[in-house]
Formats: structure tokens, sequence, C-alpha cells
């Protein structure tokens, strides 16, 4: 990382932000908010309006349930949409407007899924907000490309974390 450099990192667990912070060799800025809730979003859009400018923003929060579509809880799964789809659009868009009105340059890095390129059984709604999340980057791209801002769906396969305990993932299914 280049000297001078600074991070803002945002998730839920102030704790563990905390702890991240104190261990990269940069200023490092923390950010704790639950994207789900809008006015926590509205605090982090403000802060990618604010000072000192960002130049990389990574939007990499979501989360998923598993179980037939039907059987799931309603007010989760709009959370699950909340989350993935709400908070990435607006959190891209307010990215988007301040690169281009600052002159250009940057990017916009979204966490995506291979669950993006196929339909997903007992995931289905975690499948459709990552192919919205892959087909928004890619209409980004192309528009802000003319603006030297790169637009980025990272569409990783399975990958053992958390999320798969939160989702009461059963890889045996």
């Amino acid at each position: 990382v280049a000297e001078g450099t600074g991070v803002v990192i945002g998730a839920l667990d102030q704790e563990r932000l905390e702890a991240l912070a104190a261990e990269v060799n940069v200023d490092c800025e923390v950010l704790v908010a639950d994207l789900s809730d809008r006015a926590a979003l509205a605090d982090v859009e403000a802060r990618l309006r604010g000072e000192p400018p960002i130049d990389l923003v990574v939007n990499n929060a979501g989360f998923g349930q598993t179980g037939p579509l039907h059987e799931l809880d309603a007010t989760r799964e709009t959370a699950v949409i909340d989350v993935n789809v709400d908070a990435l659009h607006r959190l891209s868009q307010v990215a988007a407007e301040v690169m281009v009105e600052r002159g250009g340059g940057g990017g916009i890095l979204n966490g995506s899924s291979v669950a993006a390129f196929a339909p997903g059984p007992n995931s289905a709604t975690y499948a459709a907000t990552k192919a919205f999340v892959s087909s928004l980057s890619e209409a980004l791209h192309a528009e802000l490309i003319e603006h030297h801002v790169h637009v980025t769906a990272l569409c990783p396969g399975f990958t053992r974390t958390e999320f798969q305990d939160r989702a009461e993932f059963d890889a045996s299914k």
C-alpha cells in the first residue's frame, strides 16, 4: 500500500473492525453499518461523498438464506434483497457520481458470485441478487469507462466463510 493511503472499512461488527484497523499499516477509518438499515446506508453514502475522497469502493456486503423459497422467512428474504441489491446499487451509484464529478478515475468492485450464472434452487433469492450485481456491474463499466472509472464484478465460486453458518447452509445437500 502506497504511503499516505487511507482505508475506510465498514461492516456490522465494531470490535472486529477495530481489530482489523489495528492490524493494517495505514490510516484506517472504521465505519460500522448495517446496510439493511436505510439510515445506516445513508451514513455510508455520506462518507462516499465526504473527505478524504474515495478512489476504490469494494461492495462486498451480502448474505442469503437456504431452503425452498416458500418456506423461508419473507422479512429476512426482503433484507437479503435490501443488502445484496439495494445497498450495492445505491453505493455504486453514489461512488460513480462522486468519481465522475471530480473528473474521473477510480474503481468500483462489486461482490457477486458464480451463483449469478445459474438458477439457485434452495438459494433462489441469493442467486437472483447476484445476477443483478453482475448485470449492473457490466452496464456500469460500459457507462463509466470514458470517465476512467472501472467497474468489476468479482464472481468467486464456493468459498467456506461465516456466510454459510449464517445462512444455515448444509454442504451435503
